[in-house]
């Protein structure tokens, strides 16, 4: 697998984990809402950021 397919897909995994992350607190009643949303939106930007990244060439 090289470096590209990687970041691709590892970048769509931790988008479809910060998903799961942000409604997490709204299907059980976690404590720590606020600290789960919060790392659900960088995990977000994060695997945005991955995928946008991940094919050769500028990204903007």
């Amino acid at each position: 697998m090289n470096r590209e397919t990687l970041e691709f897909w590892g970048g769509a995994g931790i988008i479809v984990l910060a998903g799961i992350l942000l409604f997490a607190p709204l299907v059980i009643a976690a404590e720590y809402t606020f600290v789960l949303l919060v790392i659900g939106v960088l995990g977000l930007a994060v695997g945005a950021l991955l995928v946008g990244l991940s094919q050769r060439g500028r990204a903007v």
